[in-house]
């Protein structure tokens, strides 16, 4: 059926198509005619997009750094990558704003979802006026499927009780495998099947020779998505897909299979000092980073390799061989993936972009860590209380996270990291792999264009041919903030469209507005008005090594006014800085009612630990009622 009979799309779900037939007495008489399926236009292309976690600008090899990635390299050797690509800092917030193109204040997501606060840029309910690309794709004749990290519902409706309206599936996506927090154990996650909690899986893949290996989660999300798209592909349905892949790794806990950390043995003991100057080196043999970028100092957070003694380079350069392991093994898992896609015969119409949420992690503190709940807790761990784990480095008897020397170095040539508003913290590395629409000319090329991770909805859009649609399920639709950047795919030569960007995470605040940038690192509890302010030309310094507030007072007053103006039309103030008291407000919502006595019910489901009465701080007592069996239990 041709394009022309399908409704127009910009308002969703379109009006059903008017019965063509006849109706007469009796079917003799009459003519049938059945409504029309509903299909994007013929050339929409399949879209799979990847997210990772807490991945920094400088690890991957394609971007110059150390870890191989083999898979994600041979992406970007047949695809382009995109060197200026920017997110918001930290992991909710980006996802929020990739899936609704709007900034991730708009969308009352300040930060993740276990901070929210009373206010509309910060409350974590993303709105109905901003309908999620794949409810737009949904409704206009996509299969949409989702399968990984969710880390976008209300702490508040996260339990089995609902209401499953910003759950996946309420969302927009037809299919949902994964887990709804922002971190779980790889070994053993809790999972979420569309609506509901499944038990947490033991076994794994199987072999070739057919053992099983132990279950990981990064092997079962993509094990998911290949059934979600062979289900699809095998009915010849004629719909494309959309799939989302959000992966839990690399963030914390650092779990892979101990043949992937192994590879990378003995490859970090001279240390991040070096490691960080090799990967800026590679940048710019590579063409990475433009020729005559310099490499800002080493951060006064971050001691010096050669200061550190003989036990604490032996365990610091074992965290950093289990992140690449980490890294590696979910290459490996995109690697099936492609692998499918080339058994389905799709990968040449399959457009597949690959991106971080935010830079490289600092929060293993100065140390590292194999325990991150003592990270939460603020009770930090000291080297010769992990030098035991060494040997079992990324098990499931440890939770590891690497120290602050290796974030700075994993985020080269950039300074600071993941929550911060430097280019460390909110530039990232960025693949599109869409082999029917780059001519191999260009594969391997690399785009310099300002992109923001709100450009990544319009960009879909545009590359399925549907337009932005202005009202969704009765609901007109908040104004789009992001912009296309289809056209640079055929086109290196396209010209920024983008002219400003603004930024805030937890306090510390930028602001990118034609070619400069200002930028203030805020630390929690001061003042913000003596919060000192950098300014930096962005297109001549591109690694934002050289502050020129001293010499353009003039200029830094006017950015400093416009990240004002932005800040007060996107829903950012008021600034909040909090942290612990943030994820232990007493006012937030919560998925219990205030009651004096809670009933748990055995073979009930699980209850997310930030759905939990609140007990902290507070007296409470607990009561279990037991049957006993006839068997001896002492």
């Amino acid at each position: 059926m041709d394009d022309s009979s399908n409704p127009p799309m910009d308002q969703l779900p379109p009006e059903p198509a008017p019965f063509r037939g006849v109706v007469k007495d009796t079917y003799v008489e009459s003519t049938p005619d059945w409504p029309p399926p509903l299909r994007p236009p013929a050339s929409a292309p399949n879209i799979i997009v990847i997210m990772v976690d807490d991945l920094g600008f400088g690890q991957l090899s394609c971007f110059g750094g150390p870890i191989e990635a083999p898979h994600l390299s041979a992406l970007a050797d047949k695809g382009l990558r995109y060197t200026n690509f920017h997110t918001t800092a930290l992991c909710s917030p980006s996802r929020a704003a990739l899936l609704t193109g709007r900034n991730h204040h708009s969308v009352g997501f300040a930060t993740i979802a276990e901070m929210a606060s009373g206010f509309p840029g910060a409350n974590a309910f993303l709105p109905k006026s901003a309908a999620s690309i794949a409810e737009v794709l949904k409704q206009t004749g996509y299969s949409t499927y989702c399968a990984g990290k969710w880390h976008l519902t209300p702490t508040s409706e996260q339990t089995a009780a609902g209401p499953f309206d910003r759950w996946p599936i309420g969302l927009g996506f037809e299919r949902f495998h994964g887990f709804l927090p922002g971190e779980v154990d790889q070994w053993h996650p809790m999972l979420t099947v569309d609506n509901h909690r499944v038990e947490t899986p033991t076994v794994g893949r199987k072999n070739p020779d057919g053992s099983t290996n132990d279950y990981h989660v990064s092997e079962d999300i993509v094990d998911a998505s290949i059934r979600m798209l062979r289900d699809q592909q095998q009915v010849s349905s004629g719909r494309p897909f959309f799939l989302y892949l959000p992966f839990g790794a690399p963030h914390c806990p650092f779990h892979a299979p101990p043949e992937f950390i192994d590879h990378y043995a003995g490859r970090f003991d001279d240390g991040w000092d070096v490691h960080r100057r090799a990967t800026y080196e590679r940048q710019l043999e590579m063409g990475i980073i433009p020729e005559g970028t310099d490499l800002p100092p080493r951060s006064n957070a971050v001691p010096a390799w050669d200061s550190l003694d003989g036990d604490a380079q032996r365990l610091y350069a074992r965290l950093q061989e289990t992140f690449c392991g980490f890294v590696d093994h979910t290459d490996a898992q995109i690697g099936r993936l492609m692998d499918a896609l080339d058994e389905m015969g799709i990968a040449d119409d399959t457009a597949v972009i690959f991106l971080s949420d935010n830079g490289a992690s600092a929060e293993g503190g100065k140390h590292g860590t194999t325990n991150t709940e003592r990270f939460r807790n603020m009770m930090f761990m000291e080297v010769d209380e992990m030098l035991d784990d060494i040997s079992h480095m990324g098990s499931r008897h440890t939770d590891p996270h690497y120290p602050i020397g290796w974030s700075q170095a994993g985020n080269a040539p950039f300074q600071r990291w993941k929550r911060d508003t430097h280019r460390g913290g909110n530039t990232d590395p960025m693949i599109v792999h869409w082999p029917a629409q780059i001519p191999a000319a260009d594969q391997g090329a690399i785009r310099t264009q300002y992109h923001h991770i709100t450009d990544l909805y319009p960009t879909l859009l545009d590359m399925a041919g549907l337009p932005i649609p202005t009202r969704v399920n009765g609901v007109d639709q908040q104004p789009l903030e992001g912009h296309s950047f289809a056209p640079t795919i055929s086109n290196g030569d396209t010209p920024n469209v983008k002219t400003t960007q603004y930024y805030e995470m937890l306090g510390s605040r930028a602001i990118w507005h034609d070619g400069w940038t200002a930028v203030t690192w805020h630390r929690p509890g001061t003042d913000w008005a003596d919060d000192p302010w950098e300014l930096y030309h962005q297109d001549i310094d591109y690694s934002q090594a050289h502050d020129l507030a001293g010499e353009h007072p003039e200029k830094l007053a006017e950015l400093v006014a416009l990240w004002w103006d932005e800040a007060r039309a996107h829903n950012v103030l008021p600034l909040d800085d909090r942290g612990r008291e943030r994820f232990i407000d007493p006012l937030r919502p919560t998925a219990s009612e205030d009651r004096d006595v809670y009933r748990y019910f055995p073979g009930s489901t699980p209850i997310p630990n930030p759905s939990l009465p609140l007990i902290l701080n507070c007296p409470h007592s607990l009561a279990a009622h037991l049957t006993l069996s006839d068997v001896d239990v002492w």
